[in-house]
């Protein structure tokens, strides 16, 4: 039938294209999110638009890829900012202040490393009150904290030389 044959033809085109649109989504979101904001564009495509209607199918599996890297970078920023309003409207100043190198390696994590690491080393919370605060499980604070570690120990071991 009409809708097997559409679906097939968009899976072909998909794998014909997939390494080149993986690679698009990289430039636009980065690596660690590339595949998945692929999968999730060629998932709207299936789910939505019948092939028929497409009068070229690999340009509209680029505009998927491209809505769906905007849709993506939108909700992380929209919740960065929602922590950073948090942490802000939550937190008092904290009497210690790191030095310069060592804010400078923080300033290098990404924003939940730092955030668990703000919580941890200068609020001195506990990874359940840290996972509270940000709304994630206990087992992803220490998971952050545990690669922030890992990084922070890398990049003073680096400027230490």
């Amino acid at each position: 039938d009409r809708e097997t044959r559409e679906a097939t033809e968009l899976a072909e085109l998909y794998r014909a294209n997939a390494t080149e649109l993986t690679r698009f989504a990289t430039m636009l979101v980065g690596p660690g999110r590339a595949e998945d904001v692929v999968s999730e564009a060629m998932t709207r495509v299936l789910a939505t638009v019948p092939a028929a209607t497409v009068a070229n199918l690999r340009a509209y599996l680029y505009r998927a890829v491209l809505n769906q890297s905007r849709r993506t970078l939108r909700s992380d920023d929209a919740r960065r900012r929602r922590e950073h309003r948090f942490i802000a409207s939550h937190v008092t100043a904290t009497a210690v202040e790191p030095d310069e190198e060592v804010s400078a390696a923080v300033a290098d994590l990404s924003d939940r490393q730092r955030a668990v690491v703000f919580f941890t080393y200068w609020q001195d919370l506990e990874p359940r009150a840290i996972a509270a605060v940000l709304d994630i499980s206990e087992g992803a604070v220490r998971r952050h904290l545990a690669r922030a570690r890992a990084r922070l120990r890398r990049i003073l071991a680096d400027e230490s030389r």
